[in-house]
């Protein structure tokens, strides 16, 4: 890569630095909201309280996936 690209890009590449935190939070306060109301909406559906935890336990997506995911593809 010559020095010429190198400088252009450091622009694009400080502000994926700079928003990449915020959106990780995002998406972890949206999940952490969505698997809250999966759990809201199975105990209205009738299912005890307990196995609605443990169903809401199995939501799809966590953060933690998601970093280990991108990590395993480098």
């Amino acid at each position: 890569m010559s020095a010429w690209t190198a400088i252009r890009t450091l622009p694009s590449v400080l502000g994926l630095m700079v928003r990449a935190p915020g959106w990780a939070l995002d998406y972890s306060m949206s999940y952490k909201r969505a698997k809250r109301e999966f759990r809201r909406q199975l105990i209205e559906q009738g299912i005890p309280r307990d196995e609605a935890e443990e169903l809401a336990e199995l939501f799809p997506f966590k953060m933690s996936d998601i970093i280990e995911t991108v990590r395993s593809v480098n």
